[in-house]
């Protein structure tokens, strides 16, 4: 699908089917006679209880968070941003309600702390938050919900009432700060799962480190639903506000080369491959080139050397294909006799794949007795082709491969659960903050099948029998090239909704990507928290970085100082609902004694006048969409084309 006909919709909220709590379901049968009555009616019923337990007070996980911005450990510009986290369930800030008046509200709100602001976070049980005295610190009363023990384990910081009321949002901003997104097709299908999206209300200061807590709320705002506001608890200016902490994040505002597109710009691009500096050698000049790197090498009768390896991420294109199953690796270990060093690489992938087959023992099995089965196919077809008697009749020479084989194969292809310093020999290779692309070396991943396929493979007769069945696997094989690329880089990190999109154009040296012409991405991973995978069908030469609309961040214009003065000058330009961005400015008030604090309240009052809407209409959905920041797509071109020299 092109990514023209997709849309991001925003959301209002989206509520949990149950809250939080105990539920009965009674069920009832009534068992009667149409034809007789000497059976009386008789009813049965059962009561049943089951529990609904949504987040309250343990961490949030990994598996919970989708992003943050400014990413954790940033040091770019980002004083214009308000900070965000993107939360992968959907429901999660509205499975509870800051006031117990209104479902309707989320339960959890974004809070920046400056550098001399930001308060200790303890690690506590729930025992002792519910033995809070409130001579240390305010906090509410609470009874365990089901499934809680008093011995689990959150987090909580501590927080000076004076400093609290002036950067804790209102009732009506917590409202207008958390919003759904989700991704939909040109017909408003969805394609994604929804998104959940917790704004913060305070801008960063420059040359800070800005932290970010994102705090629970549950029932902690009293009074109406329009009206409530947060209950202190008759505390004192001086007095401590206890508050459970579910995540936190920490980044500074020093660089303004470290946000997204200042980072991608900068990206080291030399060599275009995957390939080491050139030496003064010229003989290792030609293998360097070409992507070989020197590893020390134990040979067999234990003596040592130094031999050639080039992972299958090739600077050039590989022209062949591995022609028949071999009976070991040292059948594939190339001698170069003008240098004196063996070429290892193709032997190495063959090793590789025996390696990982077995050690998945349960396929190996299952390779094991698909290949037996079918040479029993195989041997009654020879018998039948002698004329000799046999039983039963004459069956198809290839057994149906069982599906988890053929994904086992499909997944080498893509070179899935090989091991980094396979594909990536020297860390010299892909420096940080580095873009390589490459070829997969066809043969390479040939030799590497093969040696998966090599389970049960002893005699010369195992190797005749596996030159006849390996066309089954070879079947799983794809013909078309495949290309690629690795991003070792903070963007990687920093950025989870990162879009990557490949094309095959390339006019006089210029790139004209035809969105029609997208190239099919065949795998698109992490490797680590820093290094991108990205597998192409086709020769990729064109490559478009962007972000996810669903990861734009949303903020103020960049920040000026007022002329003639220290003061700052925020302002955000007004975009109307339908995407028309005009050229109407509006200067964005702060409130409170302490810098950068967004009246939230005032801004979504200004954007419903704009939109000509009532300021009580104007939803969490229509504030996000006016507040986003739109980001750069970056474009690389492959500067360069090789071919490899066919294998000897």
């Amino acid at each position: 699908m092109s990514a023209l006909n997709l849309k991001v919709q925003f959301i209002e909220y989206q509520q949990p089917p149950l809250d939080s709590g105990t539920y009965q379901v009674t069920v009832e049968q009534t068992i009667k006679t149409k034809t007789s009555e000497k059976i009386s009616e008789e009813k049965f019923s059962q009561v049943l209880d089951f529990v609904v337990t949504g987040h309250r007070f343990a961490a949030l996980t990994v598996n919970d968070i989708y992003a943050v911005f400014p990413p954790a450990g940033n040091l770019g510009e980002h004083t214009n941003a308000l900070p965000h986290i993107t939360l992968k369930r959907g429901t999660l800030p509205w499975e509870r309600s800051v006031n117990v008046n209104d479902s309707d509200l989320p339960w959890v709100a974004l809070l920046l702390f400056r550098e001399s602001e930001k308060p200790t976070p303890q690690t506590i049980k729930l025992k002792d938050l519910k033995s809070t005295l409130s001579n240390v610190a305010k906090f509410p009363d609470f009874a365990n919900e089901p499934g809680q023990t008093e011995e689990d384990e959150l987090t909580v910081i501590d927080v000076p009432k004076k400093l609290l009321a002036q950067i804790i949002p209102t009732q009506k901003e917590v409202a207008l700060l958390a919003h759904i997104n989700v991704l939909t097709d040109a017909g408003d299908s969805p394609l994604s799962e929804p998104l959940a999206t917790v704004l913060g209300n305070r801008l960063p200061q420059a040359g800070e480190v800005s932290t970010v807590h994102l705090v629970a709320l549950e029932n902690r705002y009293k009074g109406s639903k329009e009206k409530g506001e947060f209950d202190y608890q008759g505390a004192g200016d001086n007095d401590l506000i206890r508050l459970v902490s579910l995540t936190s994040w920490s980044f500074a505002c020093v660089n303004n080369q470290h946000n997204f597109s200042a980072l991608l710009k900068k990206l080291d691009r030399t060599p275009d491959t995957l390939r080491l500096p050139e030496p003064e050698n010229s003989e290792a000049k030609d293998y360097l080139n070409l992507g070989y790197v020197p590893l020390a090498h134990a040979l067999r009768q234990g003596d040592k050397t130094i031999s050639w390896y080039h992972s299958p991420l090739s600077s050039g294109k590989s022209p062949d294909r591995l022609s028949a199953p071999v009976p070991m690796a040292d059948a594939l270990m190339r001698y170069d006799s003008s240098n004196g060093l063996f070429d290892v690489s193709y032997a190495a992938a063959w090793e590789l794949g025996r390696m990982l087959t077995l050690q998945n023992q349960r396929l190996a099995v299952e390779l094991f007795n698909w290949k037996r089965a079918n040479a029993q196919t195989l041997n009654k077809l020879q018998l039948q082709v002698l004329h000799l008697p046999f039983q039963g009749e004459a069956s198809d020479p290839k057994v149906k491969l069982p599906e988890a084989i053929a994904t086992w194969f499909a997944d080498l292809e893509l070179l899935k659960g090989i091991p980094f310093n396979y594909l990536v020999p020297d860390e010299r290779l892909l420096p940080p903050e580095s873009l390589r692309f490459f070829w997969v070396d066809s043969y390479w991943v040939d030799c590497l099948q093969d040696g998966a396929f090599s389970i049960g493979r002893v005699t010369s007769s195992d190797l005749q029998t596996d030159t006849q069945t390996s066309s089954s696997v070879s079947d799983t094989r794809a013909d078309e090239l495949i290309t690629g690329l690795l991003l070792h880089s903070e963007v990687v990190s920093g950025w989870p909704g990162l879009e990557v999109e490949g094309y095959n154009v390339l006019i006089n040296d210029k790139s004209v990507a035809d969105p029609n012409n997208k190239l099919t991405i065949l795998r698109k991973e992490r490797l680590s928290d820093s290094i991108l995978l990205c597998l192409f069908k086709g020769e990729v030469n064109t490559v478009d970085f962007s972000l996810k609309s669903q990861s734009v961040n949303c903020g103020v214009d960049p920040i000026n100082k007022v002329a003639g003065s220290d003061k700052l000058q925020i302002e955000k330009g007004l975009r109307k609902l339908d995407g028309d961005q005009g050229d109407k400015k509006m200067n964005v008030s702060c409130k409170g004694e302490v810098k950068g604090v967004i009246d939230i309240k005032a801004l979504a009052g200004e954007m419903a006048k704009l939109n000509e809407k009532k300021e009580e209409d104007f939803t969490s959905a229509q504030f996000a969409l006016s507040m986003i920041e739109g980001s750069q797509k970056i474009r690389f071109v492959s500067k360069e084309i090789m071919t490899r020299a066919p294998v000897q």
